[in-house]
């Protein structure tokens, strides 16, 4: 009898380890039936229904045993239940007294790991999860799994990782759970590369798991492969369809173009997670791409903002994305407010500088403080510019308004050097009497006593209409040195960092459409093509930096471009530019924000540049065909255009 109780005690154990809770309940009853004062019986049950979610029940039936035998692992049982139910200082009482029957039980100590990180005493429970991998010995791998999630959750990843990467390697070969786990902290430390190769391996082996699948099109996507993550990802939505897998497959679909597709999937994740301020995020992000949807990717971002539950980053990035949603239906003072957003999400900035004070509203209004003989002191505002080129073009008609106040110096890349050096105000005076610039890693002048980021300027100047059209800013003096021949400029695309570049970029090959028209010299903008890369034969000058691509435009009679900086820069030099733009677009080409004056070539102007035309997509079609009406209209527009210059002369 007691070697059949024995029997019935380690199956039903056996049993329960591999989930099998009911088959496992029926063995302990046997012996209870039999014998109700069976210690091993009573523990059996009390895991029985600890594995069902019943610690109140489990902490009674461990009681018992303990009062029967008193075996190390019953007082583990017993103090596992005791933390479940929030019995913090019992807990750690009977994991102790568990510890001082076993000192080498590897489940002791791992109990002990918990409770004790349950405390807060994280010292000892690291001390713990130490001594059950010690105790274990050289081939056990749950330790050293519980080791990395310890350490996971102290946020020390580097150290976790290479605790999973061992836990993993011995573990069971079929064990997906630790390999899943295994991935998610590659992802979680940056190691894409890793995590890519280990996900690919795994897949040709299991080719039907849905999360590897979906981990993997996670992985290729932050990799830039949008077409190989579309696979993966479509594959995981169609076995397992999750709210993160069609998180990831809405922002694929919207990196390669699918405006609609990507909705759609956005919307279904949400529908399936509506809490998550990610996903809100992202969806208000597609609605505003397709321009219609503003008001209700505004409605988003504010709830998200007003969320308590989100965190910092989730709600920063939805008061940038709001502020974006309001300078594009022409809301400038609120929106420049909302867009400061933009700093919670940047990298920090590296730098030998000395730590400054930042500008605020007050500080800039009240100019340079006054020195002691009543004149202004010469101090110094440093003037950042943390964007793309096009965007630092685009904002450094703000310079002169803050160099009215304060002298200041404008920290910039040095290909834009010489550019800025020729920023002039509104009246045509040059600034640059007022304006030092230095390269990111020179030395601050003397005198600097505050910073702030060049894209900050419309919100510390305090500006709220829409800005006003100017003519030149930069650029080289001077009339232009123009041939007599009709020259075109034209640029097709722009940076292929940028995540939604296939949507505003044109393959070259569209581009041949437009060397049908007569009369017209075209002129390479397209920086770092080749002969072999244009859309047809046209001349590629030089352009070492952005000032010597500005000279070139000087000589051009139209400059026909996408969104990119060839636009900001032709607009800023006051020349006709014929501008192809994405429906709904960005931001500072949205339809509240058009102005200049009437033309018969172009939709509308912008109220940026006053000679800036703009050809817009009708509706939101999948690249690159939904560039082929907008072609057409400009084919036939530098016809008619080509033709009324001929009458003009």
């Amino acid at each position: 009898m007691p070697g059949s109780a024995a029997n019935a005690i380690d199956q039903g154990m056996r049993m329960l380890a591999r989930g099998q809770t009911v088959a496992a309940a029926g063995h302990f009853r046997q012996v209870l039936r039999r014998d109700g004062h069976n210690a091993g019986a009573l523990h059996g049950m009390a895991c029985v229904v600890r594995a069902c979610g019943r610690d109140d029940l489990a902490i009674g039936l461990a009681g018992r045993a303990i009062e029967i035998e008193g075996a190390a692992h019953y007082y583990v049982t017993l103090a596992l239940a005791l933390m479940a139910r929030g019995h913090l200082a019992q807990a750690r009482a009977a994991v102790n007294i568990a510890i001082l029957k076993a000192p080498r039980d590897p489940m002791a100590c791992a109990a002990q790991a918990r409770i004790a990180e349950a405390c807060g005493d994280f010292a000892t429970a690291e001390s713990a999860c130490a001594q059950a991998i010690a105790v274990a010995g050289a081939q056990a791998w749950r330790p050293r799994a519980d080791m990395a999630r310890f350490l996971w959750r102290r946020d020390r990843r580097d150290d976790a990782l290479s605790w999973m990467r061992e836990a993993y390697r011995l573990s069971p070969v079929e064990d997906t759970a630790m390999f899943h786990e295994l991935v998610e902290m590659l992802l979680g430390c940056g190691h894409l590369g890793e995590a890519r190769l280990s996900l690919e391996a795994w897949l040709r082996h299991l080719p039907d798991d849905a999360l590897a699948a979906g981990n993997l099109g996670a992985v290729l996507f932050a990799q830039r492969d949008f077409t190989g993550a579309l696979l993966w990802l479509r594959r995981c939505a169609d076995v397992m369809p999750n709210a993160d897998c069609l998180n990831n497959l809405g922002l694929t679909l919207m990196a390669l173009g699918d405006v609609k597709g990507a909705r759609q999937a956005l919307s279904m994740a949400r529908d399936m997670r509506p809490r998550d301020g990610r996903i809100a995020v992202n969806l208000a992000t597609v609605l505003s791409e397709q321009g219609e949807g503003r008001d209700e990717a505004a409605r988003l971002c504010r709830a998200v903002m007003e969320d308590a539950e989100a965190d910092s980053h989730t709600r920063a990035q939805a008061r940038f994305n709001l502020g974006t949603i309001l300078l594009a239906q022409g809301r400038m003072g609120e929106g420049w407010a909302c867009w400061e957003a933009r700093h919670a999400l940047m990298p920090a900035v590296v730098t030998h500088y000395p730590v400054l004070p930042c500008c605020d509203r007050a500080l800039v209004a009240n100019g340079s403080p006054m020195a002691a003989d009543g004149t202004r002191a010469e101090c110094r505002i440093v003037v950042r510019a943390m964007q793309g080129m096009g965007d630092t073009i685009q904002f450094l008609r703000y310079v002169p308004l803050l160099a009215r106040r304060w002298r200041v110096v404008l920290v910039l890349p040095p290909a834009l050097h010489r550019l800025a050096r020729s920023l002039r105000d509104r009246t045509g005076a040059p600034v640059g009497s007022r304006v030092e610039i230095i390269a990111p890693d020179d030395r601050y002048p003397a005198g600097v006593f505050a910073q702030c980021d060049l894209f900050s300027l419309p919100h510390l100047l305090g500006l709220d209409v829409l800005p006003r059209p100017a003519d030149a800013c930069v650029g080289p003096h001077g009339p232009p040195r123009r041939s007599a021949r009709v020259r075109v400029g034209l640029c097709w695309s722009g940076n292929a960092q940028y995540r939604f570049d296939r949507l505003r970029s044109i393959p070259a090959a569209r581009m041949a459409l437009l060397r049908d028209v007569e009369g017209v010299e075209f002129v390479s903008l397209q920086h770092g093509a080749t002969a072999d890369e244009l859309p047809f034969p046209m001349e590629i000058p030089a352009m070492d930096d952005v000032m010597a691509t500005a000279r070139v435009i000087a000589t051009l009679d139209l400059v026909i471009c996408v969104d990119t900086m060839v636009a900001h820069l032709a607009g800023a030099m006051g020349w006709p530019v014929w501008l192809l733009n994405r429906h709904g677009g960005d931001w500072r080409w949205s339809a509240a924000l058009d102005g200049g004056g009437a033309s018969p070539y172009g939709q509308r102007g912008s109220c940026w540049y006053p000679h800036l035309r703009q050809f817009r997509q009708a509706e939101c079609g999948l690249p690159p065909d939904s560039w082929d009406d907008v072609l057409m209209q400009v084919r036939d527009a530098l016809r008619d255009w080509r033709a009324a210059r001929d009458v003009r002369s």
